[in-house]
């Protein structure tokens, strides 16, 4: 049925190996298509794969693969350099200890990125710079600001409206620093997109008429009934042009529902499962 769909509104097939441009990709979701976002890229296969999470290498299979959104974490070394480092120390992700935070650049790049299994990579922490423009034109960004980056909204805002990649990356952080992004706003920070946890309608609603994003992320936790509440948030949005951004977890019940809700963007931590689920319902076409 969906796919009939697709057909009628005569989509393209999108394949990434031929410069797609991402806002074909917004464009699609307007018309049904379902996005998936990789958590930290995707991850599942790092070893086999040669590209441990957040890396330039794992950007290039996130890419390769057909994910729609690569989703990566922002820190900032001493000498206020952005870098893709998810966990609060580099014990895990690296041949190293201590935090992104106290090293410089240069201290960072000598370190090796390790795979999910301890063992040591070839490769090294990325700039948030590296990776934005390896993935330009290609594949959609969500960086999420880690605890601290909002005081550093500004320059990282004005970092992506460099790289002219203002309708390429989101932005995403929680509702709490809504009006410090909007402070920032005022006071000449370059417009990005911002993508804001939100919990309810209230708060959805809030974020829509101060921002007017082209996305917004609803809460959905694993296991969690779809109650009247949050249908009415994601509804409410849809029909103000907002594409809707949930959590999903290999459910697909939960899955279905909230796609047939309006839900356009799928944040998951098993990207290759979701996307195989999509294309066999009807919720995308598959790429050659």
């Amino acid at each position: 049925m969906h796919l009939l769909l697709f057909f009628v509104l005569g989509f393209s097939v999108l394949c990434r190996g031929d410069g797609l441009r991402t806002s074909e990709l917004l464009e699609a979701s307007r018309n049904g298509m379902v996005l998936v976002a990789a958590h930290r890229g995707g991850y599942s296969n790092d070893k086999a794969d040669q590209a441990p999470e957040n890396t330039l290498a794992n950007l290039a299979v996130a890419i390769r693969k057909g994910y729609d959104v690569y989703e990566t974490d922002i820190q900032r070394t001493s000498d206020g350099v952005f870098v893709v480092v998810h966990d609060a120390t580099l014990d895990r992700e690296t041949n190293a200890t201590g935090k992104a935070k106290d090293l410089t650049l240069a201290e960072l790049k000598a370190l090796k990125k390790r795979y999910r299994d301890g063992s040591i990579s070839n490769e090294s922490v990325a700039t948030l710079e590296e990776l934005l423009n390896a993935g330009k034109g290609k594949i959609l960004f969500k960086p999420d600001l880690k605890p601290g980056m909002i005081d550093h909204f500004d320059a990282l805002a004005r970092l992506v409206s460099t790289l002219e990649m203002t309708d390429d990356v989101f932005l995403r952080t929680v509702f709490k620093d809504t009006e410090r992004i909007q402070k920032y706003f005022v006071n000449g920070t370059p417009k990005v997109e911002v993508m804001i946890k939100t919990r309810n309608l209230l708060e959805l609603r809030h974020v829509i008429e101060t921002f007017h994003p082209k996305a917004v992320h609803v809460e959905v936790g694993k296991g969690e009934a779809i109650l009247e509440a949050m249908s009415e948030a994601i509804r409410f949005a849809v029909k103000n042009g907002v594409l809707v951004q949930t959590h999903v977890y290999e459910d697909p019940n939960q899955i279905e529902e909230l796609a047939k809700l309006g839900v356009r963007m799928f944040h998951t931590n098993s990207p290759d499962e979701t996307l195989d689920y999509l294309i066999k319902n009807g919720w995308r076409k598959e790429s050659p």
